[in-house]
């Protein structure tokens, strides 16, 4: 590696300064749920970053900063025709958040990296409203709390890609980039939300489309050997398809992993429907320090005189520290999920080596019933998480997976690795 990269990225993992966090604007207080969609908490995090404070915390400007460089290579796959390697920019966003007056607070992001096809587009664009200590009014464009790998920041994800099953849903009426009227309510122990949604600014739209998403997690009291969380998760949609155009729905997912093409086997291909609800439990928490998370979702579309289909997935998952070993993940009681390892800044093997984490993940989705023909894939994941800091970490992973047919069965496994870097 040159040396003006290694010296680069050495300055990204450094502890900011003393100096540096003073003039980050100490006594400015984000009300734009800061820990929301990709961004740090208030609080100390907020102190690190470069915050213009105008007239108090009245009015704020504050940088945001991601970039996730992607290295993904598939092999074993024994038919031809299979998923693509490569080498991407998963993500690179830039945008300004910050507070208005009256208790109104902004977000506004541009997405310049992404899915192979689909790059330059506003990815994030909110309005918010803080309603005293407990609850959180949104409008725009933005990542809903909904279902837990969402309503998490990505940086805070035990691997480069959600699950399967939580893309899928999340398809529905959630998920990046959602066109959204919210309100989320939260107090230390518990957390609600709810969103009538429409579709996503990153792709054009006739707007018809209509449809609702919630959450609701409760958590036991923190202390002893567990600290678990159970919750249940909904979404809808209520008017599928384009105008003109027939009421059609379709699912489908990349393998957990997105390499140089768009290649998705897991496909129902379009299909009629009229509605379609999604619905399941979840659980997280902590073990003493060994982390663990699962989901269930069951698909049901009303396809009119074509029936009923349903369709169902489901993943667990789990992380371990291994530096330093009670390094353990700690509960967000702004989104009721499960932050990454706190890190001091890297200073060396010898000072503060960050936090190294050993994940992993078994997932499956079922999109097969009666002529629905979609496919099962499951995958098996194991990954290793390397925080340097706060803003700077190194991930890499394993995959084991197969996706059945109606022919042949596509075996596959894949290696990954990714740089990324979040302010």
């Amino acid at each position: 590696m040159p040396g003006g990269v290694v010296a680069l990225v050495a300055a990204l993992a450094l502890p900011p300064a003393a100096a540096a966090q003073e003039a980050a604007g100490k006594d400015c207080k984000a009300r734009d749920g800061a820990d929301q969609g990709g961004s740090l908490p208030s609080g100390e995090a907020l102190q690190k970053r470069l915050t213009l404070c105008l007239d108090g915390d009245d009015f704020t400007i504050r940088p945001l900063l991601r970039f996730d460089l992607d290295g993904v290579s598939f092999f074993g796959q024994e038919r031809p025709g299979g998923f693509d390697s490569g080498t991407q920019v998963r993500r690179a966003r830039l945008g300004a958040a910050g507070n208005l007056p009256a208790g109104f607070g902004y977000r506004v992001i541009w997405e310049f990296g992404g899915y192979p096809s689909r790059t330059n587009f506003l990815y994030e664009a909110q309005l918010t409203y803080r309603i005293q200590e407990w609850g959180m009014v949104r409008a725009g464009a933005y990542t809903p709390q909904h279902l837990p790998e969402y309503a998490a920041s990505s940086f805070d994800l035990l691997f480069l890609e959600r699950s399967a099953i939580s893309n899928i849903v999340a398809g529905l009426a959630s998920g990046d980039s959602r066109e959204a009227l919210g309100l989320e309510a939260r107090g230390r122990d518990w957390n609600l939300s709810l969103y009538g949604t429409g579709g996503t600014s990153s792709a054009l739209h006739d707007h018809r489309q209509r449809g609702l998403a919630g959450r609701a997690v409760a958590a036991s009291d923190e202390g002893g050997l567990l600290h678990l969380q159970a919750g249940f998760d909904v979404a809808a949609q209520f008017d599928p398809g384009t105008v003109p155009g027939n009421d059609t729905l379709r699912l489908r997912d990349y393998p957990e992993l997105r390499g140089d093409g768009t290649l998705r086997f897991l496909d129902t291909r379009s299909m009629g429907a009229q509605e379609v609800y999604a619905y399941g439990p979840e659980l997280s928490g902590t073990i003493g320090p060994l982390y663990v998370e699962a989901l269930y979702q069951q698909i049901v579309v009303d396809r009119g005189h074509g029936g009923t289909s349903r369709f169902d997935g489901w993943y667990a998952q789990a992380a371990l520290p291994l530096l330093p070993w009670n390094g353990k993940r700690r509960r967000s009681a702004e989104t009721g999920t499960w932050r990454r390892p706190a890190t001091r800044g890297w200073a060396g093997l010898d000072g503060h080596p960050g936090a190294l984490e050993l994940a992993a993940r078994y997932s499956t989705v079922n999109l097969n019933d009666g002529a629905a023909r979609g496919g099962t894939q499951s995958i098996w994941t194991v990954g290793l998480n390397w925080y340097l800091s706060e803003n700077l970490k190194v991930q890499t992973q394993y995959q084991n997976g197969r996706v059945a047919l109606d022919g042949p069965d596509r075996l596959f496994q894949a290696w990954a690795v990714r740089l990324a870097f979040n302010l």
